[in-house]
């Protein structure tokens, strides 16, 4: 006997209509026949497809007493999130495909499907460049270099490579040497607090070198993790011109300010760092004009032990991708944006980024999605199921939660 679930009263963002059937875990139109299905008033829920994260670490390999790839990836799917682009800075780097295959094999059994950027120079160091078509045959989805920027002579011939091969290049676009040993931005809390601060200038130098050199090669470039406005103006900018550039902020980026570091608490020691308020407006208008293209967790999970020492000290990150859903859909019901932009940011452009094949929602496809319901609450770190300690997220005020998940066709147990 066939199983059919109807969830009424909820929007979906491929379809005005206010119900979803699901018979036998596959959507399907609305059957002639529906006795005995189980109907379902989601009170208001919004149903979209699970998120791909642009930027999510899993600590695996070199860093399991942090977390796990399948303690992650569990915790993702649970929060909504189906796919996660993972950064090679893990140790070993991902600069070898016997790398790229180890990490594969350990994917195969993850909850959520896990996509890896290979790094752009060998060991990250920014002195040699690997082996990039070895890395895309290895199964790279595009390569990486993380937190700063290499040399710029390197970056050029870096960028003409990538662009020979059509690998798209993934950068924070960050100078080097004006970041220095900053641990937080370089603003009045952090001078009050005796912290070493890294100058929005760093991001602004570091996204106009990518972009002009972008502009020489027509490199296909992705620039993540911003956090100021005189970087969006920059890509708004080159975005006008053709400059084949997309970028990605993280979601707490979107919510916090620099104010924090006012109590030092490690929680909130990220990189990059958490800007001012006028940065965090405009970071919000560029979501909303489509300036920026995603959102992503910049997940970093830490253990205990990195999150003790006095603030500068600690590790920088924060347990993040269990918020992403729930806080992109606040912040969207707050600026009046609708679902078709929250999937747009999570899933859509994301996807496109990476080349991946856009998820099926008509009749006959596998359930896969996950429904949010509005739900005040606060984040409570104590809940999070990632392995991680800790979260910049704590104490935020949400107003959707997570109530049900489906993953190729199957439902997934929040519990």
């Amino acid at each position: 006997m066939s199983v059919i679930r109807c969830l009424q009263n909820l929007t979906r963002h491929d379809d005005p209509a206010s119900e979803l059937w699901i018979i036998d875990g596959q959507f399907a139109a609305p059957p002639a026949d529906a006795a005995g299905a189980e109907i379902i008033d989601t009170d208001g829920g919004w149903w979209l497809p699970l998120a791909v994260d642009l930027c999510a670490r899993v600590r695996e390999p070199g860093a399991t007493h942090k977390a796990t790839l399948s303690s992650e990836t569990t915790a993702a799917v649970r929060a909504g999130v189906g796919s996660l682009c993972v950064p090679p800075d893990s140790q070993p780097v991902v600069d070898q495909p016997a790398v790229v295959d180890w990490i594969g094999d350990r994917a195969r059994d993850a909850e959520a499907s896990v996509h890896l950027l290979g790094a752009l120079t060998e060991g990250l160091a920014g002195q040699a460049l690997s082996d990039l078509e070895a890395l895309l045959a290895a199964g790279c989805v595009g390569v990486a270099q993380p937190r700063r920027l290499p040399d710029v002579m390197l970056l050029r011939q870096a960028l003409q490579y990538a662009a020979g091969i059509g690998c798209t290049v993934h950068l924070d676009p960050v100078e080097a040497s004006l970041a220095g040993q900053g641990v937080a931005h370089a603003g009045r809390p952090a001078m009050r607090a005796g912290l070493t601060g890294i100058p929005a200038s760093a991001e602004a130098i570091g996204t106009a070198i990518a972009l002009e050199l972008a502009r020489d090669t027509g490199c296909r470039l992705h620039l993540g993790r911003l956090t100021t406005a005189r970087a969006l103006s920059l890509i708004r900018a080159a975005k006008h011109d053709g400059v084949l550039v997309t970028c990605d902020v993280a979601a707490h980026h979107l919510f916090l300010t620099d104010q924090v570091l006012d109590g030092l608490d490690p929680a909130y020691r990220l990189d990059p760092p958490l800007r001012t308020d006028v940065d965090r407006q405009a970071l919000i208008a560029a979501v909303g004009d489509g300036t920026v293209d995603a959102v992503c967790s910049d997940h970093a999970p830490q253990d205990e032990n990195a999150k003790t020492d006095p603030y500068p000290l600690t590790a920088p990150g924060g347990s993040t991708i269990e918020q992403l859903v729930p806080a992109m859909a606040t912040l969207a019901q707050q600026n009046s944006w609708g679902l078709r932009r929250v999937v747009e940011l999570l899933v859509d452009a994301p996807s496109r980024i990476l080349g991946l094949e856009p998820v099926a929602t008509a009749p006959g496809s596998p359930a896969h999605g996950v429904l949010l319901k509005p739900l005040d609450h606060q984040v409570d770190p104590k809940a999070m199921r990632s392995a991680g300690y800790g979260t910049p997220m704590q104490g935020l005020e949400l107003q959707w939660t997570v109530a049900e998940v489906w993953r190729d066709g199957q439902p997934v147990a929040l519990v």
